[in-house]
């Protein structure tokens, strides 16, 4: 896991990095199954779990 990271002085905790860096796979993901998501049963709710199964997977392996 990274610890934390300086830009001018200013500390960044990791898990910000790990957010951002999930935010454009989550993009890319997300383009591929979008009618999937459109038709899940929740789709606000399935959008929220891949996004959670892609931090998931960045933090385990980082």
């Amino acid at each position: 896991m990274l610890s934390e990271i300086s830009i001018a002085n200013l500390y960044f905790p990791p898990l910000l990095v790990y957010l951002g860096a999930s935010v454009l796979a989550y993009q890319l993901i997300e383009r591929l199954p979008r009618r999937w998501l459109d038709r899940a049963w929740h789709p606000a709710l399935a959008r929220f779990f891949v996004s959670l199964i892609v931090v998931s997977t960045m933090v385990v392996h980082c």
